[in-house]
């Protein structure tokens, strides 16, 4: 897991690196750290999640940093430290993993450290897709929904690839529902991180690499619950 901090206070940004060594699997962390917000968006590092402050020296914010690092990094985790919390309300319109108040809470750092560690794990499981005598390996994060057609299913992935594999969707239902896959009609389980929106008929689909959103029908049927799972995985992200 690759972590950047970015502040411009050296005490903090030294206390924040203490706290995530800390634990216990501190031993498979790369932990990259920049003063400004021009130093972090400089280098070539890819950032699995970034601790983020939002009054930075320079001319960039913890604001601007964290909008240009979701444009290349679509499944950064980003978490907010601040003094200031007349930022929260502009911090949360960048899909924010979580917004921490300086001085920092030892206790709840540690638990939400604990919950981005456990949403990245989430996201990098590894589907495996049965395909003529072959194992293929993809991960979760990778699949925008499956389809079920007839004794077959279609596994979508990001960027329009697809795999197909004998298999029956209620099956792939049950296990990945602990990776926030829900049933929305009885041909289609989807990704929640994926949904754009839903309305009471249909579920539009965010397809990275292309410009147009998926369209996904959502049944009478399936309606109550998968709009539930759907509201449940949003307050938790």
């Amino acid at each position: 897991m690759i972590i950047g901090i970015c502040e411009d206070q050296n005490e903090i940004r030294a206390d924040l690196k203490k706290k995530i060594e800390q634990d216990t699997n501190s031993s498979s962390f790369e932990i990259y750290e920049f003063c400004s917000g021009e130093e972090m968006l400089n280098s070539a590092v890819h950032f699995d999640l970034v601790f983020l402050d939002i009054e930075l020296q320079g001319k960039i914010s913890g604001l601007d940093v964290a909008q240009e690092l979701q444009r290349k990094l679509f499944d950064l985790i980003i978490v907010f430290v601040s003094g200031y919390t007349q930022y929260v309300s502009s911090a949360f319109r960048l899909n924010t993993f979580q917004f921490l108040v300086k001085p920092i809470d030892e206790k709840l750092f540690q638990e939400e450290f604990a919950r981005c560690i456990k949403h990245y794990r989430a996201s990098h499981d590894i589907f495996q897709v049965f395909q003529n005598g072959e194992v293929i390996e993809l991960k979760m994060k990778e699949i925008i929904y499956i389809e079920s057609d007839k004794r077959k299913i279609i596994i979508h992935l990001r960027g329009g690839k697809q795999y197909e594999m004998y298999g029956k969707i209620s099956e792939q239902e049950e296990k990945l529902s602990v990776h926030h896959f829900i049933r929305i009609h009885k041909s289609y389980l989807v990704n929640c991180r994926y949904i754009k929106k839903m309305s009471d008929e249909i579920v539009w689909l965010t397809n990275v690499g292309k410009d147009e959103l998926t369209s996904l029908p959502l049944s009478r049927r399936c309606k109550a619950k998968a709009k539930e799972q759907y509201h449940a995985y949003f307050f938790e992200v």
